[in-house]
């Protein structure tokens, strides 16, 4: 892959992260958008980058990473939006990519957690549908995790360049 590709994919890849992010915040949905586009970014970059071997590989990282996902969200601890960008980040970072994603991810997610519960411990009661999205956030029991996977995706890639 010639480095503008690779620039492209990278660029490209940071850019669906922080739409999610923002999408999740906003609204607390991740949009279908998200993860598919993703999937489709990994294969066109695995095609011209992995051997197949590597790419099964990589897709079983993704298979693994959503099974686990699967069950946080049966016990309602994630978001299905949650479930579906984890499993579609998964195949990017692999088996050997996984364990430096996941450790800047779950502090991502306990600093937001902190900021939220501040939030809400400060914000006025406000009427939740007319209310501007950060105090509904604040209002809201959600937690928007799909800040902490763009945290945990984009270090990633910037430690590693060319995710595949």
């Amino acid at each position: 892959m010639t480095g503008t590709a690779a620039l492209a994919t990278e660029l490209a890849f940071a850019a669906l992260l922080a739409d999610a992010a923002i999408c999740d915040v906003r609204g607390f949905r991740i949009p279908n958008r998200v993860p598919v586009l993703l999937l489709i970014l990994f294969v066109v970059a695995a095609a011209l980058t992995l051997d197949p071997r590597e790419f099964l590989l990589h897709l079983a990282a993704g298979v693994a990473v959503f099974a686990v996902a699967a069950v946080l969200f049966a016990r309602g601890i994630w978001g299905g939006g949650d479930v579906k960008r984890i499993a579609a980040l998964g195949p990017w970072t692999g088996c050997a990519g996984m364990p430096r994603f996941l450790v800047v991810m779950a502090p991502a997610g306990g600093v937001l957690a902190i900021v939220v519960l501040a939030a809400r411990a400060i914000a006025p009661a406000v009427t939740m549908a007319n209310a501007p999205w950060h105090l509904r956030m604040a209002h809201s029991g959600h937690l928007p995790y799909g800040v902490a996977l763009a945290a945990g995706g984009l270090d990633w890639v910037l430690r590693t360049g060319l995710p595949v």
